[in-house]
C-alpha cells in the first residue's frame, strides 16, 4: 500500500508539475500575444498610406513605442518569483528573451520606417503638400515651425552670399588701386622726393650707391663743366651706377638722384662753370663803359665790375689757376682788359666815397694781383700809388705818405713815382706838392720820362 500510496504521490507530483508548466507556457503564450497585438498598432502609424498623421518630422520619438514594450517585458519577474524551476521554466525565459530582442529590432525598424516616411512626405507633391495643410491646426504647428525655421535659413544663406559677393566685389575693385600704388614712380616724383631732402644726405645716398664723392669734387666738377646733363652720365658711367640693381622703390634712391645732388651743390656755388657765358657777356659791356657825370650811374656801375671781378677771383682759387690768360680762353673774354678797367674805375669814384670803401678795394686788389702772377707784374705799382692816392686824398696823409716811402725806396723809376706823389698833393698842399718836386730832383735829371712834368709843377 505504502508503494502505491507513493506512486499516486509521485503522480499527482508530476500532474502539479506538468499543470504548472502549462500555466507557465500559458502565461508566457499571452506575453507574446500582447507584444504581437502591439506591433500591428506600430506598423499602422507607419504604413506609407497614412502619411498625413505622421506630420511631425522633429518629434518621431513621441510616436514610436520602441521602448514601451520594454517598460511591459516581465524578463526578471520569473527569476524573482521561481528560482528553482525546471529546464522548461528557463527555456521559457530564453523565449521571452528573444521576444523581447525581437521586439527591440522591430522598434528600430519601426524608427527607420518613420524616418524615411517623414523624408517621404518632404518630397511629396503640392496635392499632398494641400492635403497636409487641411489637416488639423494642432499637427500642423510643427511643420510651420520647421518650414518657417528652414525659410529663415534660406534667407540667411542668401543674404551671406550677397554679402560675401560684396565683399569679392569690393576686393576686385580694391585690386586695380593696389596695382596702381605698385606703379614705379615717375622721374618727376622723384625728384621732388630728392628736393626735400638736404644737400648732406643726397651725398650720403650718392655714397651708399657707390660714388664716393665729397661737396668739395662736385663743386670742381662744376667749375669745370657747364654742362650738367654731361657731368650726370660721366658720374653714372664712370661710377658704373647702370649696372648696379639701385631701385627707387627698393632703396630710396636710384640714378636721378645724381642731377638733383648737381644742382643741389651749384645753388650753394658763387661761381660756376655754367656762368661762364653771363661773366662773358658782363665782361664786354663793363669794358666798353666810360666814366659818367651822374655819380649814381658810377656808383651801379662799379658794384657790377667789382662782383664780376669777385668771380674771376673765385675762378682762379677753384681751379687753382694763376695766369689770367687760361681763365681768358676759359670764359672767352679778356681778363686783363677788364682788370685794368675796373682799375680805372675804382680811382675815380673811390675819393668820394668813404674812408672803409678805400681800405676794402686795398685788399681787394691785392687779392687779385695776388692770384695772377701776370697781373702782379704789371699792376702792382700802379694799386701801391692808387691807394696810397687814394687815402691822401682821404685826409690820411700818413698813411699816404707811408705808402709813398715804402714805394720809393724799392724802386727805380723815381720820376714817376715823384711825379705821383707831388700831383696828388697840389690840390690838396701845394707848398707841399713843390718841396716834393725839388725833392725828386736829387733822384730825377733830364734823362729820365717825367722830368719835365716835375719841373711844371716847380714852375707854376
Amino acid at each position: 500500500m505504502a508503494n502505491t500510496s507513493k506512486k499516486k504521490m509521485t503522480a499527482t507530483a508530476k500532474k502539479s508539475a506538468a499543470a504548472k508548466a502549462e500555466t507557465v507556457k500559458k502565461e508566457t503564450k499571452s506575453e507574446e500575444v500582447k507584444s504581437i497585438a502591439v506591433k500591428p498598432e506600430a506598423k499602422k502609424l507607419t504604413t506609407a498610406k497614412e502619411p498625413k498623421k505622421i506630420t511631425a518630422a522633429k518629434e518621431p520619438e513621441k510616436i514610436t513605442v520602441a521602448k514601451e514594450p520594454e517598460k511591459l517585458t516581465v524578463k526578471e519577474e520569473p527569476k524573482k518569483t521561481v528560482k528553482k524551476e525546471t529546464k522548461a521554466e528557463t527555456k521559457s525565459t530564453k523565449a521571452e528573451t528573444k521576444s523581447a530582442k525581437a521586439e527591440t529590432k522591430s522598434a528600430k525598424t519601426v524608427k527607420k520606417e518613420e524616418t524615411k516616411t517623414v523624408k517621404a512626405a518632404k518630397k511629396e507633391t503640392p496635392a499632398t503638400k494641400k492635403s497636409v495643410k487641411e489637416e488639423p491646426k494642432k499637427e500642423e504647428t510643427p511643420v510651420k515651425k520647421s518650414t518657417k525655421k528652414a525659410e529663415t535659413k534660406k534667407v540667411e544663406a542668401k543674404e551671406e552670399k550677397k554679402s560675401a559677393v560684396k565683399k569679392t566685389e569690393t576686393v576686385k575693385e580694391k585690386k586695380p588701386a593696389a596695382k596702381k600704388a605698385a606703379k614705379k614712380p615717375t622721374k618727376k616724383e622723384k625728384t621732388a622726393v630728392y628736393e626735400v631732402l638736404s644737400l648732406e644726405e643726397c651725398i650720403q645716398r650718392m655714397q651708399a650707391m657707390g660714388v664716393q664723392h665729397v661737396y668739395e669734387d662736385y663743386a670742381r666738377f662744376l667749375m669745370d663743366e657747364a654742362d650738367i646733363k654731361k657731368l650726370e652720365k660721366d658720374i653714372i658711367e664712370g661710377n658704373n651706377l647702370k649696372n648696379a640693381d639701385f631701385a627707387y622703390e627698393k632703396d630710396g634712391y636710384d640714378t636721378d638722384l645724381v642731377a638733383v645732388t648737381l644742382g643741389k651743390v651749384a645753388d650753394t656755388m658763387d661761381i660756376k662753370a655754367m656762368d661762364y657765358k653771363d661773366i662773358k657777356k658782363d665782361m664786354n659791356t663793363a669794358v666798353k663803359t666810360t666814366i659818367s657825370e651822374d655819380a649814381e650811374v658810377n656808383a651801379a656801375e662799379y658794384l657790377k665790375e667789382f662782383k664780376i671781378c669777385e668771380k674771376l677771383l673765385m675762378i682762379g682759387q677753384r681751379k687753382n689757376i694763376g695766369d689770367s690768360a687760361i681763365v681768358s680762353e676759359l670764359i672767352g673774354a679778356d681778363v686783363d682788359a677788364f682788370v685794368a678797367h675796373f682799375f680805372d674805375l675804382a680811382y675815380a669814384i673811390l675819393p668820394d666815397w668813404q674812408y672803409d670803401d678805400v681800405k676794402f678795394y686795398e685788399d681787394f686788389a691785392y687779392a687779385v694781383l695776388s692770384q695772377y702772377y701776370d697781373l702782379f707784374t704789371k699792376y702792382q705799382l700802379r694799386i701801391l700809388m692808387d691807394v696810397a692816392d687814394l687815402y691822401i686824398k682821404h685826409g690820411d696823409f700818413q698813411h699816404g705818405d707811408e705808402c709813398y716811402g715804402y714805394i720809393l725806396r724799392d724802386n727805380q723809376i723815381k720820376d714817376y713815382i715823384y711825379y705821383r706823389f707831388a700831383s696828388v698833393y697840389e690840390d690838396i698842399d701845394f707848398n707841399k706838392a713843390k718841396a716834393l718836386a725839388y725833392e725828386s730832383l736829387q733822384y730825377v735829371d733830364g734823362r729820365y720820362t717825367y722830368y719835365q712834368n716835375i719841373m711844371d709843377i716847380i714852375n707854376k
